[in-house]
This record gives structure tokens, C-alpha cells and sequence, in this order.
């Protein structure tokens, strides 16, 4: 038996609702289950030890078998208590990836013959995961547009009319859909499936607790991964689920028993990133929505964009199809090309050949993940910088691109010599 959650109190959680989310950001890691500023000092250190030493056997029964890494530590409860804080969520967990996060979840909730709903348009690891993985436990996997509630309520009653009377429905999706941006309304979304009795697990690595706290709209379980915004810097993988005790302390035991506990040095760094987590996204958020502007402005070279309300990444269809997309990352000279998001430099990424590669080139068009498609995940660097790199960057892909030739029939077909990243 492992570690339980780490549990926020009634009335810590009462004093947290006094402050503002950039005052618990900034604390985070200094704070505990008794006092809300731990008086101990601000270098808090990093405890690598794989296993604990105990006087007596009675010494170890009283510490609930906290005595194996694999189980837990001190620098993974202080990165999931500072992630509990910010979503005003009774219990966390700090795991070794967002993919991790998701996994402990779905396994410690779901059974062979239970259904899954995932939103279609969500991260390519993650829809690998349930199409190829989660099947493989008898678990039903339907891939339906969950942000329509009709189309959701549908889904569902065709879920009740089919399932035996102890099969469990979950509801999975993103607050903010990579790489299409859409934004998911949590609350609509969450009183469906409480009416069907089905639990909602949703992913909040895009939208952040700075921007949506879907805990307080209605689901059940909230995951991330803080690999992204939380950690902020691309120095470190890990991921967090956080909700009810009830529900986390069912995730850390299979996060116990599969190893899926983050490391101690990089839940210390996640907790030192997301003390600096509002100064980084306002930025990013106000960067964002002006280059949005300025990309639906440039008529000749930009064919779509698509973008969100503080959200620190926007995307965008370059003319050429994948010829015009080599052509802007050959171009460009600040921005850099790197497979993730979420740091504090700007990077773009290709979703057809990294984060949604595993997806048939037809179901990718289906969804609207064309190959001429560009993610952009916006930094904390200066505006134009970034904006002026950009555009002449996509007015290279014009030129490159001959006005009779029709290059969009260029195609990612599943050549596994291209990565598959987040």
C-alpha cells in the first residue's frame, strides 16, 4: 500500500479563497496542510533519497507505508499541494508525465467493459493512448465530438441503452483542444453527463487554473501535463491529476504499483516554475492575442487561424501545405522549431508530423489537422521580435509557393522516421 494524496484542509482551503491566484502561485511549496506560509526557509531541498530508515516497526506502521520513492516523496507532495491550491481541489497527485497523469486516472477508474468518450480533436499521445492502449483492457473507446452537448447527449444514451447495469461511462477532453483551439464549455458539458451518471475527467494543461478551474464547473478529475505552462521553462516532464481524495488516492495507487511518481528533481523545479506561473502567461496571453491579429491579417499567406482567450498558443494553416510549412521553419531565425509548447521561449511545431502523427493522414484532414497546419507556442519575448520573424517567415512560404501550383496534396503518410512528440 502506498502514500495517500496530498490532502489540502477545510480551513486552508478557506483561507486560499481570501487570495488571489498569483499570491498562491508565488508561495508554492511553502505552504502546508497547518499553516498557509511555511515558515521554513525559501530553499527548499531536494530529497533524493529512494528509501526511508525507521527506528522501530511501530515507527514505520504509523507512517502509512511512506517509506519507497516510488510511492511519493516531499518534493512530489509540494508540487501536488501547489497544483491542488490553484485549482481549488481537495487532493493531488504529482506524477512522472502528463501521459502518466492520464494513465493512473483512467486505470484506477475504469474496468473491461466500461466505455471512455473521448473528444476526437484532443492531443495526439493521448488519442493514441485510448485507441491503442485502453482497448487492450476491454474497455469500450468511442471518439465523438464530446464539445457538442447534443452529439454528447446522443453518445451517452446510446452508452445507457447498451451498457450491463455495472459498466461505468467517463467523459475525457480538453479545456482548450490541441492544436485547433477549441474551447470546451466545462460547465454545459459536466451537467450532461451527471444526468447519465458518467464521471468527467478533463485535461487542463492548455486552459491552466489561471484561466479555468474545471473542478469548480463540474468534473471530477483534473489532469495536466505540467511538462507545459505549469513547469514552463522545458527543462523538466511531469504531470498532476488533482479532484476529490476519494478519486486521486485511487490514481496514486496505480501511480504507486506502475511507477509513474514524478522524480524529485523535477518536481522541485516544477514547483520553483510555477511560482513565476502569472507573470510568464500574462505575458504570453497578451503576446498571443496580438499576433492572432496580425496573422489574420496577412491575407496571402495565412489560410486560417485559430486561436483562444488567454491561451499562449494559436495555430495556423500556411499556405503551401507542407511544402509552405518546411519553407517557415527553414525561415525562421528567433522562433525555433521543438516539438512541445509551454516554455518561455516561442517555438512552433507541425501537429501532422509530431503530435498527431500516429492519426491516418484522412482521419487528420477529417478533424482539421491539415499538413499545411503550424502550432505556435508563444514566449515571454519581446512582441514584435517575434511578430516580425513570423511574418516574413510565412511571406517566404508565399513566395516559395508558385501561384498554379497546388502543393497541398503533399502529404505526411506515416513515415516512421518522423518523431512523435506532444
Amino acid at each position: 500500500m502506498g502514500r495517500t494524496a496530498v490532502r489540502v484542509e477545510n480551513d486552508l482551503t478557506e483561507n486560499l479563497e481570501e487570495l488571489q491566484l498569483a499570491t498562491i502561485a508565488a508561495q508554492a511549496g511553502f505552504c502546508n496542510e497547518e499553516n498557509l506560509i511555511n515558515r521554513t526557509g525559501h530553499g527548499k531541498a531536494i530529497c533524493t533519497a529512494s528509501v526511508y530508515e525507521f527506528e522501530s516497526l511501530e515507527e514505520y506502521m504509523a507512517s502509512a507505508h511512506t517509506s519507497y520513492r516510488r510511492f511519493g516523496h516531499s518534493n512530489s507532495d509540494d508540487m501536488a499541494h501547489a497544483i491542488v491550491c490553484l485549482e481549488s481541489a481537495e487532493a493531488g497527485l504529482a506524477t512522472s508525465s502528463g501521459m502518466g497523469a492520464i494513465v493512473c486516472t483512467v486505470l484506477s477508474l475504469m474496468k473491461g467493459g466500461d466505455t471512455v468518450l473521448v473528444h476526437a480533436d484532443t492531443n495526439g499521445g493521448t488519442n493514441t493512448f485510448f485507441d491503442e492502449h485502453v482497448r487492450r483492457f476491454g474497455m469500450n473507446v468511442e471518439f465523438v465530438d464530446v464539445l457538442d452537448v447534443v452529439t454528447l447527449e446522443t453518445a451517452l444514451s446510446r452508452c445507457k441503452d447498451t451498457g450491463s447495469g455495472d459498466s461505468r461511462v467517463l467523459i475525457f477532453f480538453e479545456t482548450i483542444t490541441n492544436p485547433l483551439l477549441r474551447v470546451a464549455d466545462v460547465t454545459a458539458i459536466s451537467s450532461v453527463c451527471k444526468r447519465f451518471g458518467a464521471l468527467v475527467v478533463v485535461d487542463n494543461t492548455f486552459g491552466t487554473p489561471l484561466r479555468s478551474k474545471p473542478l469548480l464547473q463540474g468534473a471530477d478529475v483534473v489532469v495536466h501535463s505540467a511538462t507545459k505552462f505549469l513547469g514552463g521553462h522545458n527543462d523538466l516532464i511531469a504531470g498532476a491529476v488533482v479532484g476529490s481524495a476519494k478519486l486521486v488516492n485511487q490514481a496514486k495507487a496505480v501511480a504507486g504499483c506502475w511507477g509513474l511518481t514524478v522524480s524529485p528533481f523535477e518536481a522541485w523545479l516544477c514547483t520553483r516554475s510555477i511560482r513565476t506561473l502569472q507573470i510568464r502567461l500574462e505575458r504570453a496571453w497578451t503576446t498571443s492575442e496580438k499576433l492572432a491579429v496580425r496573422l489574420r491579417a496577412e491575407k496571402h499567406g495565412i489560410l486560417e487561424v485559430n486561436s483562444a482567450p488567454k491561451c499562449a498558443v494559436l495555430s495556423f494553416l500556411v499556405v503551401g501545405g507542407l511544402h509552405g510549412v518546411k519553407t517557415v521553419i527553414k525561415t525562421l531565425g528567433v522562433i525555433k522549431f521543438a516539438p512541445s509548447l509551454g516554455g518561455v521561449t516561442t517555438t512552433v511545431s507541425h501537429p501532422a508530423s509530431d503530435s498527431h502523427f500516429d492519426l491516418r493522414p484522412e482521419e487528420r484532414e477529417r478533424l482539421g489537422i491539415h499538413d499545411g497546419l503550424i502550432r505556435l507556442s508563444v514566449g515571454i519575448e519581446d512582441f514584435e521580435d517575434i511578430s516580425s520573424d513570423l511574418l516574413q517567415a510565412v511571406r517566404a512560404a508565399v513566395v516559395a509557393t508558385p501561384e498554379k501550383e497546388d502543393t497541398s496534396h503533399i502529404r505526411i503518410d506515416g513515415d516512421p522516421s518522423f518523431p512523435r512528440c506532444s
